[in-house]
């Protein structure tokens, strides 16, 4: 059996999964069992345990997409333990990763591709199916979504209902995504009917985040646009940004999982990120903050004086 992890929130987590399995159920001779799998930033460590303690361990475990924090090095025994005695850890990522924990990756896991340069899907395309247009089109598709390119509305309307379907209770949802983009289909009836109530949820959400959206003046600095809303910090700090063009630094708050996304040209967002445990890249980075409402639609000032400090300390 084969175990793929990916990340459950973007095209390409969901799209490194379908090459993957479009190279298991298409192209190998020899069938094999593929368990689909979803995390985030914020539960990696706890789905691998999940993973290592069933008593059928897999033949392999394939990792995509989720970045690296730094409390990730708790799992570095298990994997060596896996590697060396049960089977294989394959892992293609494109996040930011220290050099000490890369190389230590190296030295633990069976394959550790990480390039800053591709995304996910382009990484995973290029060592399973590199001549097949398929999985060339999903790639192409992530890539637009991952570097904000903005090219393909196909892919703008995959990542929205990618981010509609969160939460493990609706796992069948993502894996019948990932099992269409598989096959190459990326329009449909059932995607039309998904984008109608994606296109409900979307609107009722931006206008929260919107109408809820707090300006911070940092001294020495310029300002700053938060906000919050019941979806993907994502999707709030990008509205943000389209709203006020004029802050330096864009923060969207998931508030059904207290979890942050920032956007920043003048940050070091991974950096800032990482002081919360946090991870991703210069530019767009994320972390999860416990208690960060007071109250009811009220974020905490605690957490806004961390981050003006962390901003003037991390700005570049």
């Amino acid at each position: 059996m084969i175990v793929s992890v990916t990340h459950e929130l973007d095209l390409d987590g969901l799209g490194s999964q379908a090459i993957i399995q479009r190279y298991f159920s298409h192209f190998l001779k020899k069938k094999v069992k593929l368990s689909l799998h979803y995390a985030h930033y914020t539960n990696f460590i706890d789905k691998i345990k999940e993973i290592f303690e069933v008593d059928l361990l897999p033949d392999q475990l394939i990792i995509s997409d989720i970045g690296f924090n730094d409390d990730f090095n708790k799992l570095f025994s298990l994997f060596k333990e896996f590697n060396e005695n049960s089977g294989k850890i394959l892992w293609f990522d494109h996040h930011i990763i220290d050099i000490s924990y890369k190389n230590e990756l190296n030295k633990i896991v069976e394959l550790f591709i990480n390039d800053s340069n591709r995304c996910s899907a382009e990484i995973v395309k290029d060592y399973y199916l590199p001549d097949d247009q398929i999985a060339k089109k999903i790639a192409k598709f992530s890539r637009a979504i991952d570097f904000d390119t903005k090219n393909y509305q196909i892919a703008s309307n995959l990542q929205s209902i990618i981010a509609y379907n969160r939460g493990s209770e609706l796992n069948d949802v993502k894996k019948k995504i990932v099992d269409l983009m598989a096959n190459g289909i990326f329009e449909n009836k059932w995607i039309s009917n998904q984008l109608i109530n994606v296109k409900k949820w979307e609107d009722e959400q931006s206008n929260f985040a919107l109408e809820h959206t707090l300006i911070l003046e940092i001294e020495d600095f310029d300002n700053v646009a938060i906000s919050f809303a019941k979806m993907g910090g994502g999707r709030s700090s990008q509205l943000l940004k389209e709203r006020y063009p004029e802050a330096k630094v864009f923060i969207g708050i998931d508030s059904r999982y207290n979890e942050i996304i920032l956007h920043s040209l003048y940050v070091n967002c991974r950096e800032l990120a990482k002081y919360f445990y946090g991870g991703g890249h210069k530019d767009r980075a994320g972390f999860r903050y416990e208690k960060i409402f007071m109250h009811k639609d009220k974020i905490d000032p605690i957490f806004i004086q961390k981050i003006e400090d962390k901003i003037l300390l991390y700005r570049t």
